[in-house]
């Protein structure tokens, strides 16, 4: 049945679904199904969309940031899991997943029309611009090139603060359930991370990747050379 608001109702209501049935860190859950806590998607873009927020007004001093597009970027960015009702993890992601994702986030936005079509898009594609994988189509990957020249810092920044979300998430299974498995294994892929952006970014590792926090995560990898 059609409506009066037609696509934007659709798209009102497709974003209140799926999400709360994505559970994240499902490889974990199976080995320790009672010991740590459930994370659904609706949680994760609670506790990521603070970390952005909290960090974008930390690092204003020493750098200026388009805070917009980055609020809408981690606003967006998980959309398409609840709409394919998937979340690949880390370890197991191809750039095929991530084109996936794509495709199903233009079926839900492009039809809003050209104008907020263009604005969405570039915010979403903010995640995928520093690889730009070749998989995805020629007009996405023109964004992501533009994305690269223009926003490079808030791509960066969008890596950085997904990454210690990330990091926050296995620190809570070790501080409050003494599980330092997931610390273990994602230290080693995280903190090079974290360190390239700590180099390139302004003001990141005094806000973000500080001393402090380098230096308690680094423990969990035994082979980390400075």
């Amino acid at each position: 049945m059609s409506t009066i608001f037609e696509h934007p109702y659709h798209v009102w209501r497709q974003l209140q679904h799926g999400q709360e049935k994505i559970i994240r860190w499902s490889v974990w859950l199976e080995k320790y199904p009672k010991e740590i806590r459930e994370q659904n998607g609706h949680e994760h873009r609670c506790s990521v969309g603070f970390l952005f927020t909290h960090s974008l007004i930390k690092i204003r001093p020493y750098l200026k940031l388009d805070e917009l597009l980055l609020s809408r970027a981690i606003d967006l960015h998980d959309v398409p899991e609840g709409i394919l009702g998937v979340d690949t993890p880390a370890p197991f992601k191809k750039d095929e997943n991530d084109r996936d994702e794509y495709l199903a986030f233009e079926q839900l936005f492009k039809p809003l029309g050209e104008e907020t079509w263009k604005e969405l898009q570039r915010c979403f594609l903010l995640q995928f611009a520093l690889e730009n994988p070749v998989c995805f189509p020629d007009d996405a990957r023109a964004v992501m090139d533009d994305i690269q020249k223009i926003h490079r810092n808030e791509a960066l920044f969008f890596q950085g603060v997904q990454s210690v979300d990330y990091m926050y998430y296995c620190f809570e299974c070790y501080h409050e359930r003494g599980i330092n498995d997931l610390l273990v294994e994602i230290c080693p892929r995280q903190v090079p991370k974290l360190e390239k952006i700590a180099s390139e970014l302004p003001g990141f590792k005094e806000v973000v990747w500080t001393p402090q926090v380098k230096d308690f995560f680094v423990k969990f990898w035994p082979e980390y050379k400075s």
